[in-house]
């Protein structure tokens, strides 16, 4: 009579065990390429069963970088549960709810950022198991900076150090930066036209064109041209 009762033992063992087994998580698309300020929908998908609890599902989504991890979707107890949110993801992330039930996870991620490149992890547990699995998200710039070099001067000259935004837009409201070597020669803040350098040694020397912002064009101008001024500028937005 005890050979029959193990063997119940272990058969309740496997049907316990097996579901765990076969429970997957899996992304429709490992990669994704996308512009700043464009939106996109990430999309993961995992095992589930007619007879499943809607309620027993917990999702977690993060956005995990060398700097930091940030959580931007949490669903827990048939919520959705905002609290735990980043606040970099704060208003630009909305669930497609009802295909939870498929055993899909639908995420619009809009006004993209370049900050938001990285590595994406969902884990994902119910009743049958858990899994996690990710994909990778690349957000570049949507415009490029264009200068011309070499530029050829004279010591004692004035000199345009040219760059420019394309395709062309209103560059009045960014932050503009020049640097030469370890120094930054021109600081333009957001909206202001009292620009100073804050190197002591292009102080007075240094100066932009406001009335060009408007069609991108973030060049300066350099006067009294010295030898130590040769070498390569970087010009940030």
């Amino acid at each position: 009579m005890g050979f029959p009762s193990v063997l119940l033992v272990l058969l309740s063992l496997l049907l316990v065990v097996d579901p765990a087994a076969t429970f997957v998580v899996n992304v429709t698309q490992s990669s994704y390429e996308a512009e700043e300020n464009h939106s996109i929908t990430l999309e993961w998908t995992f095992t589930t069963r007619t007879q499943g609890s809607y309620r027993e599902l917990f999702v977690i989504c993060e956005l995990r970088t060398l700097e930091k991890i940030r959580t931007l979707y949490v669903y827990r107890g048939g919520f959705e549960i905002l609290g735990n949110q980043d606040e970099q993801f704060s208003g630009r992330v909305q669930s497609d709810k009802d295909v939870l039930r498929e055993g899909r996870i639908r995420l619009h991620v809009s006004r993209l950022r370049t900050e938001d490149s990285g590595l994406y992890l969902c884990v994902v547990k119910t009743e049958d198991g858990f899994g996690s699995a990710e994909c990778r998200l690349n957000v570049s710039d949507k415009y490029k900076l264009v200068g011309h070099e070499p530029i050829h001067a004279k010591v004692g000259d004035d000199v345009i150090l040219p760059c420019h935004v394309e395709p062309q837009f209103d560059v009045t409201d960014l932050t503009i930066i020049w640097r030469f070597k370890d120094h930054i020669i021109h600081l333009h803040h957001s909206g202001s036209k009292d620009d100073k350098s804050p190197d002591p040694e292009y102080s007075g020397r240094t100066s932009m064109f406001y009335n060009e912002f408007k069609k991108g064009n973030i060049s300066i101008k350099l006067t009294k041209v010295t030898k130590e001024d040769e070498g390569n500028y970087i010009c940030f937005v």
